[in-house]
């Protein structure tokens, strides 16, 4: 059940990532409000940099984001969305550690045919501000678009398909569904997303290895090793990388959402169009 509204300042912005990795920095900076459960996530809401927001970890994959999405804009009613994630690149000249701006989120609906569902565009004056931001605070970015994917993609082989049928610049797997709960309610929306695996990463499965929330579990890295003969170790430190990757993410993103709320107008929830 979704419960009531809670009175709130103007202009409060929703940022969402999968795991909460993504949002770390922020919450460990918040002047916290409120916590509770969102579904299967868990949000936060309070203020940082004198604005109000709430974080919402909503957990891996399609379903789970559009429940938390649609949890936060039913519940908070948020006048703008920053989607944070860490993503695969389908580019090889898109690398680890590369920040993608991201212009257009698009969902596949059938992975063997890599058939596209809708396609979901980021208002064009929302880019030309975020650029701006990232520009000013001297964050190198590339500019692309980013498939939801319903499972992790580690074979090369398909990876390579996917950039040469589909403009996209990487997959992840909660984006398409956050962007179609923001266009169903008509609010803005940004998308930044952290490259943390490339076209020269090893074919390895990592999503077996981690649960729902993103942190990596010892049943999941029993199965790494029955499938590909790693140790424990290889959990150690894919789960080192992924934190340290998204407290830069989350770093980014404070950035940005100080940026976008400085002043007494804010150029982004003074949009009115969404996506």
């Amino acid at each position: 059940m979704i419960q009531a509204r809670h009175p709130r300042t103007d202009g409060l912005i929703g940022i969402i990532g999968a795991t909460g990795l993504e949002l770390e920095f922020l919450r460990r900076r918040i002047d916290l409000i409120e916590k509770g459960r969102a579904g299967t996530g868990r949000f936060f809401r309070g203020h940082f940099a004198g604005k109000e927001l709430v974080l919402m970890a909503s957990g891996i994959g399609y379903n789970h984001a559009a429940r938390a999405c649609m949890h936060l804009i039913e519940r908070f009613s948020p006048s703008a969305l920053l989607s944070l994630g860490l993503a695969g690149s389908v580019d090889m000249a898109t690398t680890v550690g590369d920040i993608l701006l991201v212009t257009h989120l698009l969902r596949v609906v059938d992975m063997e045919k890599l058939r596209v569902g809708e396609i979901y565009k980021v208002d064009e004056k929302i880019v030309d501000i975020l650029s701006k931001i990232l520009d000013k605070n001297g964050f190198d970015f590339k500019m692309g678009g980013i498939l939801t994917v319903p499972h992790f993609v580690f074979k090369l082989e398909e990876r390579c398909r996917i950039g040469r049928q589909i403009e996209v610049k990487a997959v992840e797997m909660e984006g398409a569904a956050i962007a179609a709960e923001a266009r169903k309610h008509g609010i803005p929306l940004v998308a930044l997303r952290l490259i943390s695996d490339d076209m020269s990463s090893r074919e390895i499965n990592y999503g077996m290895v981690i649960g729902p929330m993103g942190k990596p579990t010892l049943k999941g890295g029993i199965r790494l090793s029955l499938v590909h003969g790693r140790d424990l170790v290889e959990v150690f430190r894919f789960g080192r990388e992924l934190r340290r990757l998204g407290t830069i993410l989350s770093g980014i993103g404070a950035r940005v959402f100080q940026e976008i709320v400085q002043g007494e107008r804010s150029p982004l929830v003074n949009v009115n169009r969404g996506i």
